[in-house]
């Protein structure tokens, strides 16, 4: 068993939901923007966890003859990491179903509306100035998007991507009444609304977001979030 594709099941990341000793190796997700826990196979999501085939040979049947896409996308490779909010269409049969997490931090998917599956929630992680007065947003399933360079978008912030009409139709930032969601930590899957951001720290300043949870009052790090709408989830999150 070639270990360049392979990682042992027992070392493989906690947010998978795969039996650990079932057999000794697992597919091991190519290289992407994703880390290797946040991101998760394709043929390991829809093998072990979904249940939706039995095998990497019926994947690669449905690849092959263009039966689905990630994202809207086709992909080739069985391995193709994919992550949180991503989403994984069966056009012939008009399924659709996104990667959420489960409140046990583990990843899953959850059937969707055709409708939904135009929309894709992604976060902001950079942004870069380029000539002809555009903006390049990196965003965190890698991909680059060019805006007009007076777009009032920040890092940190998430963003509805409409794949159809290829543009980002609306942005959500960490305002009060914003229902965000953990994407990390030890509520990751849970969600909550945001009332207030502060900061910690003299040397290391920590941005911590003050939280309502049920009735509960909480703070967790900025860096465990991510906004999902500006009063309710715009997507399926469970």
């Amino acid at each position: 068993m070639s270990k360049q594709r392979h990682i042992s099941r027992l070392a493989s990341p906690r947010s998978w939901q795969v039996a650990r000793k079932a057999t000794k190796w697992i597919a091991k997700p190519m290289p992407g923007p994703r880390t290797k826990a946040e991101g998760i196979p394709l043929v390991v999501l829809l093998r072990d966890v979904v249940g939706m085939i039995e095998n990497q040979r019926e994947l690669k049947y449905l690849i092959n003859t263009k039966q689905i896409l990630v994202n809207g996308k086709l992909y080739r490779e069985t391995r193709f990491p994919v992550g949180l909010f991503d989403v994984i269409s069966f056009p012939t049969v008009k399924k659709h179903y996104r990667v959420v997490l489960t409140t046990l931090g583990k990843l899953q998917a959850s059937e969707i509306s055709d409708k939904e599956a135009n929309m894709l929630l992604l976060q902001v992680n950079e942004k870069t100035s380029i000539k002809g007065g555009k903006l390049q947003i990196n965003l965190s399933n890698g991909w680059n998007v060019l805006t007009d360079s007076k777009t009032k978008i920040k890092v940190g912030e998430s963003v509805l991507f409409d794949l159809k009409k290829n543009k980002i139709t609306e942005n959500f930032r960490f305002s009060n009444g914003a229902q965000v969601y953990f994407v990390r930590g030890k509520r990751a899957g849970h969600s909550a609304t945001f009332k207030s951001l502060k900061e910690t720290g003299v040397l290391r300043r920590q941005k911590i977001a003050v939280l309502e949870l049920g009735k509960e009052t909480i703070e967790s790090s900025l860096n465990n979030l991510i906004t999902v709408g500006a009063k309710k989830a715009s997507i399926t999150v469970n």
